[in-house]
């Protein structure tokens, strides 16, 4: 009898744990089955060894980079660095490591990733491809124009004062999408600026500005602040698994921004955990970037 008991309580709490998860997904998923299953359709054009390397490559993108917080509108911009080529102008290091299996599979799935765009066009995102830190690195942006345009409003007297003129929004955000530009390094190239695109909070990017001791994103500076300051990872903020599917960022965790900020991350992150649940990562951001 008690045994009965148990098996029918224990019974019930699995219905009811199903139940929870059937109702958090509704509410959050972003991306129909439908979607996936156009998805699948359009990836049967790639070898199965593309396919693998562009889902490598993907995998790496989603968990380092946070490039599905701007697939759902809640980041303006993310981006992520590949070595493409055994360049002699990269540093010892660098090339080394290019030479590994896994930075050799990363980067044959950003040549994938290039070499069949045109087959998942974006409607809503910008995306920019551009040299950066060294002849043989290239740099992936993509930018969700909505929320890139409110944030250089926001902060337009930032961009004007590293730009040295004066501008509109609207003349920023077309330097910002047009890597041919002849300022477009001195917006890309500033950690402040991409601190701020990448949706870190004003704050947030002036205290990592400083930290490194120069605006230069592709400078090596060496006068680094002591991390005995107010600087934090902004994914300790949050229970763990913090670095999981989160945007990772220094941060000031007593400002009312990161305070914020973490109130929109976290609302983000549950859009983006659901619509990757138990599916394939590759093909939920492929759909992600067709929507």
């Amino acid at each position: 009898m008690k045994l009965n008991i148990r098996l029918l309580v224990c019974g019930l709490a699995v219905i009811c744990l199903l139940a929870w998860l059937v109702c958090e997904r509704n509410h959050y998923n972003i991306v129909a089955h439908t979607e996936l299953l156009a998805i699948r359709e359009k990836l049967k054009a790639l070898s199965p060894q593309e396919k693998r390397d562009l889902a490598f490559f993907i995998d790496d993108v989603i968990f380092f980079d946070q490039y599905p917080y701007t697939l759902v509108g809640y980041k303006p911009m993310s981006i992520c660095n590949v070595i493409v080529e055994d360049s002699e102008d990269l540093l010892a290091a660098l090339r080394e490591t290019f030479k590994k299996p896994r930075q050799q599979m990363l980067m044959r799935g950003y040549l994938a990733w290039k070499k069949y765009q045109s087959l998942f066009p974006s409607k809503t995102h910008v995306m920019i491809d551009y040299s950066l830190m060294g002849r043989g690195r290239r740099e992936l942006a993509i930018i969700c124009p909505q929320l890139c345009r409110l944030k250089i409003q926001e902060h337009l007297s930032d961009f004007q004062e590293i730009l040295g003129k004066p501008c509109t929004s609207e003349e920023v955000f077309q330097i910002l999408t047009h890597p041919e530009h002849a300022d477009f390094y001195r917006i890309v190239d500033h950690t402040r600026l991409v601190g701020i695109l990448l949706g870190f909070g004003r704050n947030n990017a002036f205290l990592y500005e400083q930290h490194r001791g120069g605006p230069s994103r592709s400078a090596a500076w060496h006068s680094r602040r002591s991390r005995q300051d107010s600087m934090q990872m902004f994914s300790n903020e949050w229970p763990r698994p913090g670095t999981l599917l989160g945007p990772d960022f220094a941060c000031d965790p007593t400002t009312d921004e990161t305070l914020q900020l973490k109130t929109h991350y976290n609302k983000a992150r549950k859009i983006v955990r659901w619509s990757y649940f138990c599916r394939n990562n590759l093909e939920v951001t492929l759909a992600l970037l067709e929507r």
